[in-house]
Parts: structure tokens; C-alpha cells; sequence
């Protein structure tokens, strides 16, 4: 009888150990390749205390990373730290290159706060003055978008480019009033009454009336449109006159009926809120007196007192 050699299994074993091993390598390989090799560019936010698995879901999610497991296991055999921060990352970058990408931290970081209310002229001397970005072309791309530039402090990475910078405003609104079921009008009537309030409390009912005015077909007769129309780089929101009344315009609303025909402001959370959601009231008319106070009217004499009262005075 014959019989096998004592060390066929033995060499067996070391052969199918390397062959384990070789496909292994072949496999670790791969997903440390680039997931393309086109050069294109994504921002993306790495926010504090992120655990390293948040990280590795989040870049493959953004199609940056084949391979989540292959990544935290870089990360950890490499001992690398990875900080919070705003980086612009490309799937080109092999699983390295990302991981050492994400060591910088917010050392690139630029904070820009956009206040509720203002024209698309002002965000764009904001913007220009914290990235360095042109604010003739900011305007230029941005003009169409007047009322969807949503009022929020963000974060950029420096060097971020006007069309970033819109994209990430407007994706702010959509993700803020996606439970609004919003219109276009109702934005516009938004934007009137955050220029024609001076606290969150006034909002509703002053909502209220301009839906009202709309509704019985009134001309809505806000100040708000007039300094529109009026603003200039000197000054974007003048206080205006009895005789700027008289200014034609489409966005004059003393001589027209109806809304504007666009927003004449980015406006805030609040005011879009209650311009789809106002408050019933009996009230037709509202004014501020010198101290900032509002006072309500039903009737015009009513009101024509009031501005006897807290105006002329």
C-alpha cells in the first residue's frame, strides 16, 4: 500500500494560507482604491465629538469611501486623529488620503451669520467680506433666489465658492420648511412681514391683517416695498417719504393690488411660519410709534387717530 508524504497536509495548510491571505490582500486593496477617478469636490461637516464609525458611515454615504470596516481599521492601526472641522474632499482620494485629510481640523473654518430680513444685495457683501468671493456675481447667481436664502449661521471651509454658498442656503430653507408645505406667495408674504415687524410676537397678527387686506382685495400699503424699491448700496432699506409712495413700480404696493412679484427679503423661520399659519383678528391696520411699540386699528379713523397720536406728534 502506498502512502501519502507525512507533510502533504502540512504543505496543504500553507498553501491554502497563502492563497486566504493573497485573496485577503486583493480584497483590503480594493477598498482602499479611490471610488472614481473623476476630480470632482464635496463639502462635507465633520461635527464635534463624531466617534470614528459616524465618520466612516458619513463619508460612504457621500459615495468618498468604499469601504466603512476598512476605514475605522486604518484609522485605528494608524493611530490618526481625526478633528471636527468642514473639509472638501473628492472620491478620488484613495482611503488614506481621506483619513489624513480628516487631521486638519477647523483650522480652514469660516463662520458666516445671516441675519433674518435681509436683500439679497446684503448677503452678498456678507458673504464677500468672510470668503473673499465676488458680490457682483453672488448677486448675479443669487437674484432669482431672493426669499429662499435661509437666515442661519454656517460654517464654511475658506475658499468656498459663491454657487456652495447658495447651495447650502437654499438647501437650509428647504430642509427648514419642508413641513410647511409652502408657497411661492406664501414666501413672499413672508418676506413682507419680517421687513414690516420688529418682534416675533407681532408676526401673527400682523400676518393676520395682510391676509386680510389680500383677501378683500385692499392694496396692502406696506412701507416694506417702498424701501425696496428705494434701496441702494448707500443705503439698502432708507425710511421713506409720503411722496415715495408714488413711485412706479411693480413691487409698489399703494399703487398695486396684490403681492409683490418676488420676495423682497430672506426671511426667518417665524415669519414663514405665520404667513402659512396667520392670526384671526379684527384688525385692518397696524403702525409703530417712535418707541417701536404697535398699535392696532379696526376701522381707518381708528387708525388715523393712532398715527395722530404716536406718529405726528
Amino acid at each position: 500500500m502506498m502512502r501519502k508524504p507525512k507533510n502533504t497536509v502540512g504543505r496543504f495548510l500553507v498553501r491554502f494560507s497563502l492563497l486566504v491571505s493573497l485573496f485577503f490582500g486583493i480584497f483590503i486593496y480594493s477598498q482602499f482604491r479611490p471610488v472614481s477617478s473623476r476630480e470632482s469636490w464635496i463639502e462635507i461637516e465633520i461635527p464635534r465629538g463624531s466617534s470614528v464609525a459616524t465618520i466612516a458611515n458619513k463619508l460612504h454615504k457621500e459615495n468618498l469611501l468604499r469601504s466603512p470596516l476598512a476605514f475605522r481599521l486604518y484609522v485605528k492601526f494608524s493611530d490618526l486623529n481625526l478633528q471636527a472641522g468642514i473639509y472638501t474632499l473628492s472620491p478620488h482620494y484613495s482611503l488614506q488620503e481621506l483619513a489624513l485629510s480628516l487631521t486638519e481640523g477647523y483650522a480652514k473654518e469660516v463662520t458666516l451669520t445671516i441675519p433674518e430680513g435681509l436683500r439679497v444685495e446684503q448677503i452678498a457683501e456678507l458673504v464677500s467680506s468672510k470668503l473673499g468671493t465676488s458680490s457682483t456675481e453672488f448677486i448675479k447667481l443669487a437674484k432669482a433666489k431672493e426669499g429662499y436664502l435661509f437666515p442661519n449661521t454656517y460654517r464654511f471651509a475658506d475658499g468656498t465658492t459663491n454657487a456652495r454658498v447658495l447651495e447650502k442656503l437654499t438647501t437650509q430653507f428647504s430642509t427648514e420648511t419642508k413641513n410647511l408645505n409652502i408657497t411661492k406667495d406664501d414666501v413672499i408674504l413672508a418676506s413682507i412681514i419680517e421687513r414690516e415687524t420688529l418682534s416675533d410676537a407681532e408676526k401673527p397678527v400682523v400676518a393676520g391683517i395682510l391676509k386680510k387686506r389680500l383677501a378683500e382685495n385692499w392694496p396692502l400699503e406696506v412701507d416694506a416695498s417702498i424701501q425696496y424699491i428705494m434701496g441702494s448700496s448707500q443705503e439698502w432699506w432708507p425710511i421713506p417719504l409720503l411722496g415715495d409712495r408714488k413711485r412706479p413700480s411693480t413691487y409698489n404696493t399703494y399703487l398695486n393690488r396684490g403681492l409683490p412679484p418676488t420676495p423682497i427679503c430672506n426671511p426667518g423661520l417665524a415669519s414663514l411660519r405665520v404667513a402659512t399659519n396667520p392670526e384671526s383678528s379684527p384688525y385692518y391696520f397696524y403702525l409703530h410709534d417712535k418707541s417701536g411699540g404697535i398699535h392696532y386699528a379696526t376701522t381707518l379713523s381708528e387708525h388715523t387717530a393712532n398715527i395722530a397720536k404716536y406718529i405726528s406728534q
